[in-house]
C-alpha cells in the first residue's frame, strides 16, 4: 500500500500545481511542467479553447474533482420526493405557511453555508430554524416536507443541490456504553452545491483564491482513499513531503499547510481524530468526513486515483 500511494504522489504533484496555478490540468500531458510550475499561457490558451463547451454538460475533462451533475434526473428526484411528503404532512399546513417556512429554510440554508464556509449543516439546526420561524420543525408535521420542498425549489431557482448526508464519524471513536446509542441512527446533514456545468463553474463561479484548497483536498482525499479510508498523519506528511509540501515550511502555493489542512478539518471535509482513543501517544489520523461528498464526491476521489494509477502504468 505504501508503495501504491508512492507511486501516486508523484503524479498527484504535477496536479497540484496545475490547480493551484490556474487549475487548467491537462489530461493529454501536453502541459509543460517544470519544478512545480505550470505554462501559464497554455492553461490560458486552454481556457479560451472551453468557452463553447463551458454551457455542456460533461465537458469537465480538465477540471479535476468536479462532476457534472444531471439536472433532469435530480429534479425529477426531488419533485418526486416532495409530492410524497406532501402526500404525507402536506395537508397539515397552509399554502402560505409552508411557502414562509420553505423560504425561511433556504434563507437558513444560505446564510449557514456562507458562515460556516460550506461545512454541511445538521437537521436538527434546521428543525430549530423552522421552530423559531412558528412552524412545526418535527417529523410530525410538516419538517420532512418543508425541507424536501426546499430542495426541489434550490435546485429549480438557485441551481443549488441541498444535498443530504450522514454526518461521518470515526472509526477510532470510543464506543458507546449502551445498545441504544449504538444503534442510533447517523445525525443527518444537508449541504449546498452548485450543479452549473463544470466549465462554467471554473470560469464564472469558482474563486481562484480557493483553488490551492480544493487541489489539496483532492490530493490529501485520494491519499485517504488509497489508505484504505484512514491515513496515520506522520504517514500523510510523509507522502506530501515527496509532493514538495512539507509540515512545517511555507509553501508557495497553500501558505501554513497545516493550517490549511485545520481549515478543511472546519469545514468537514476530515476527520481528524486520534489515532487511539484511549492513547494520545498514538498521534493521530485522517479521515474522509460528510464535506468530502458535497466539495468534491466519493466518484471523482475514485476517479482521480484511477486515472493517476493508470498514467503511471502507461
Amino acid at each position: 500500500m505504501a508503495a501504491t500511494a508512492k507511486r501516486a504522489s508523484k503524479r498527484k504533484g504535477s496536479t497540484i500545481a496545475r490547480e493551484g496555478d490556474d487549475n487548467a490540468a491537462d489530461d493529454d500531458g501536453d502541459g509543460d511542467v517544470a519544478d512545480g510550475a505550470v505554462d501559464v499561457e497554455d492553461a490560458a490558451a486552454r481556457d479560451e479553447d472551453d468557452d463553447e463547451a463551458g454551457g455542456e454538460r460533461g465537458a469537465n475533462g480538465s477540471y479535476v474533482g468536479v462532476r457534472d451533475a444531471d439536472v433532469g434526473e435530480l429534479s425529477t428526484q426531488y419533485t418526486q420526493r416532495a409530492e410524497a411528503q406532501e402526500a404525507l404532512e402536506g395537508g397539515k399546513m397552509s399554502r402560505e405557511e409552508v411557502d414562509r417556512l420553505v423560504a425561511e429554510v433556504m434563507r437558513f440554508m444560505l446564510f449557514m453555508t456562507h458562515k460556516e464556509n460550506g461545512a454541511p449543516v445538521t437537521r436538527t439546526k434546521i428543525g430549530e430554524c423552522i421552530a423559531a420561524a412558528g412552524g412545526a420543525g418535527g417529523k410530525s408535521r410538516g419538517g420532512s416536507y418543508i425541507v424536501a420542498l426546499a430542495q426541489k425549489r434550490f435546485l429549480e431557482i438557485f441551481g443549488f443541490e441541498m444535498v443530504e448526508c450522514s454526518k461521518a464519524q470515526s472509526r477510532n471513536r470510543k464506543q458507546p456504553k449502551t445498545v441504544e446509542a449504538a444503534s442510533a441512527a447517523p445525525v443527518k446533514c444537508y449541504a449546498l452545491r452548485s450543479v452549473l456545468p463544470a466549465q462554467m463553474r471554473r470560469k464564472y463561479v469558482d474563486k481562484a483564491e480557493d483553488l490551492p484548497e480544493r487541489a489539496l483536498a483532492m490530493v490529501v482525499s485520494a491519499l485517504v482513499q488509497i489508505a484504505s479510508g484512514c491515513i496515520r498523519e506522520d504517514a500523510l506528511f510523509e507522502q506530501l513531503s515527496k509532493l514538495g509540501i512539507n509540515k512545517d515550511e511555507h509553501h508557495p502555493k497553500f501558505g501554513d499547510v497545516q493550517e490549511l489542512l485545520g481549515h478543511l478539518v472546519k469545514r468537514r471535509v476530515f476527520l481528524r481524530e486520534r489515532a487511539a482513543h484511549d492513547d494520545p501517544s498514538q498521534g493521530y489520523c485522517f479521515e474522509l468526513a460528510e464535506g468530502a461528498v458535497t466539495l468534491i464526491g466519493y466518484d471523482n476521489i475514485d476517479k482521480f486515483v484511477t486515472d493517476v494509477m493508470r498514467t503511471q502504468r502507461a
